[in-house]
């Protein structure tokens, strides 16, 4: 294994033997220190580390590459791209306005320091089937992880009553047309499966796509929704080649079920990787 070079057969990325094998490890710790906009990236509930997205981005790219990620929210995909040692190119497409808003007022702070990216407003359902197919050399978003519960985005009149699950934010928007606004899990699974057929079809052969997600806790029940995503973009072509759990330090502690019954603090997210795999020439 090289170390301190750069595989001439290395076609995927630029890391060293040494980066690569540190970036394989099944399981991450990241407590990034607050930049790039985190005062007002942290509006977004689910915002992710612009940082946590430059590592991703740098191991499944090379320089110049493009990025997708469907579901942008505040642009924490775009800003890793934008950062990463060799910047590459980046496409987001987002429903909420308010999140377009944030990321655009984050590129005005930095004074030109982020290297501006495209974020599109709209339905990815609408949008994607409008791209050129074989065009993006990785996908990564991190979707609504689910429906959205009155009582697990608590105000108004469950404030009260399930004041232990009270959160800081609400992610709720009023389009019909955001997935974590319809009715069962089911739809929500069927709308990820859409996006996922579309995706298979932007993503160059041998190339990548990562899902980052957290599974979860609904009508008494723990949800694997990482492998329900993982089952339903499989249906489409895509291999699974492996999950990296990841736990972002200092996530905070709620007395779910005290002093009644177990239910989990879920403190880690998922990160899926799957692969398109090489296309046979008949």
């Amino acid at each position: 294994m090289e170390n301190d070079d750069i595989s001439t057969r290395n076609a995927l990325n630029e890391l060293t033997g040494a980066e690569w094998l540190y970036f394989t490890k099944s399981v991450i710790t990241t407590a990034y220190p607050s930049e790039y906009g985190h005062h007002l990236r942290k509006a977004h509930g689910a915002n992710k580390p612009p940082q946590l997205m430059c590592q991703l981005i740098e191991f499944f790219t090379k320089p110049g590459g493009k990025v997708l990620d469907p579901f942008a929210g505040v642009g924490g995909t775009l800003i890793g791209a934008s950062i990463c040692r060799k910047a590459r190119q980046a496409l987001g497409i987002e429903i909420n306005q308010k999140w377009i808003d944030i990321y655009k007022l984050i590129l005005s702070e930095s004074q030109g320091a982020i290297q501006p990216q495209t974020l599109v407003r709209g339905d990815s359902l609408h949008i994607l089937p409008t791209l050129d197919p074989t065009s993006f050399d990785f996908i990564v978003t991190d979707p609504p992880y689910n429906i959205h519960l009155e009582k697990t985005m608590v105000n108004g009149r469950y404030a009260e009553t399930y004041s232990n699950r009270r959160t800081d934010y609400d992610m709720r928007s009023t389009d019909p047309a955001d997935l974590a606004n319809l009715a069962s899990y089911e739809a929500y699974l069927d709308a990820m499966e859409q996006v996922f057929c579309h995706c298979y079809t932007l993503l160059k052969p041998q190339k990548y796509m990562a899902i980052i997600v957290r599974n979860a806790y609904q009508h008494g029940e723990y949800i694997f929704t990482h492998v329900d995503l993982a089952r339903r973009a499989r249906l489409h072509g895509f291999v699974p080649k492996g999950e990296i759990i990841w736990y972002q330090a200092g996530t905070r502690l709620r007395p779910y079920g005290y002093p009644f019954a177990y239910i989990p603090n879920i403190a880690h997210q998922y990160i899926v990787v799957l692969q398109k795999p090489k296309q046979l020439v008949v």
